[in-house]
């Protein structure tokens, strides 16, 4: 009996398994090496010193911006956070439009609820797309195009086991090994396809990276408040946070009060804590859902 296009059963399964491995191979290793040229890029175009926002996106992201927000608004008592580790607005509207859009949405919010909403606002869209003009990130077009690329190739390794496998079917041949494989690339095929939709957190250029290490030098040495060294803004609570996430807060106790739990990606309440007597009046405290003004509180066949 003749073998169906020429190769038997058992040999197609040997050469449909080294295809899934090297289609895999092929995606990780074309995945690194585009983004290894994105993050090599320097095309950094002139503009002004970064705002601390922009530090902060380098630094660590859509939620280290929006981490560095909070700490300025808290310390300026524009945000206050309860018992519960509940951020809620207090005092004027802000008017920049990272904090404006961070202020908007703390109606006795987390932090981790408060990042979840404003990832996708537009001032933060703004904020990113600010920092890919001027050649700080890595480019997004060309991880798209190599992910793009590994989902062409994952698809094309499955639409051949399907169609051997609909062959064998048809021609009564075992086709109990082959079954499974197909399956597995088709789950392989879904988490390209999921892998292209998401391309995840925008990583700095090279420019980027440089631009940020400057940043973190400057900070290293003294500097006053508000003062400006090496044309960056690092003094304060939010020039910590930006560049240091919310270890680097001042107050250790608020800090940690606004630090989400690790792996907490929403919102929700924690348990209440006393209140640390640099985020509260003398001699009051927290009570359940009560706020510290401008504070805080801690808280078996072939291949057919």
């Amino acid at each position: 009996m003749d073998d169906p296009w020429g190769i038997s059963g058992p040999d197609f399964v040997v050469l449909y398994i080294a295809l899934l491995g090297a289609a895999l191979l092929i995606r990780l290793i074309v995945a690194g090496v585009v983004g290894s040229r994105a993050a090599r890029a320097d095309n950094v175009q002139p503009g002004p010193p970064p705002t601390v926002y922009e530090l902060a996106f380098l630094a660590g992201g859509p939620d280290r911006a929006v981490d560095a927000a909070i700490a300025a608004l808290v310390e300026r008592g524009q945000l206050r956070v309860n018992s519960y580790k509940q951020i809620s607005q207090a005092g004027t509207r802000p008017v920049e439009p990272l904090e404006r859009a961070v202020a908007d949405v703390a109606q006795l919010k987390t932090t981790a609820t408060i990042r979840a909403q404003v990832r996708s606002s537009a001032a933060m869209r703004a904020l990113e797309d600010g920092l890919d003009r001027r050649g700080l990130l890595a480019s997004a077009s060309a991880k798209r195009q190599a992910r793009t690329f590994g989902l062409v190739l994952q698809l094309a390794v499955l639409v051949l086991g399907v169609a051997r496998l609909v062959n064998g079917i048809s021609l009564g041949r075992p086709v109990g090994i082959l079954v499974p494989l197909v399956l597995i690339a088709a789950v392989l095929t879904i988490v390209a396809a999921v892998r292209r939709t998401k391309l995840g957190p925008r990583q700095p250029s090279a420019a980027g990276h440089r631009l940020l290490g400057q940043a973190r030098s400057a900070a290293s040495g003294p500097v006053p408040a508000g003062a400006l060294a090496g044309g960056f803004l690092l003094g304060g609570a939010v020039a910590a946070v930006a560049l240091g996430g919310w270890a680097m807060y001042p107050d250790e106790e608020l800090g940690a009060a606004l630090t989400p739990p690790a792996g907490f990606g929403g919102g929700g309440s924690s348990g209440g804590s006393s209140c640390s007597s640099s985020s509260c009046s003398s001699g009051s405290s927290c009570s359940s859902g009560s706020s510290c003004g401008g504070g805080g509180c801690g808280g078996g066949g072939c291949g057919g």
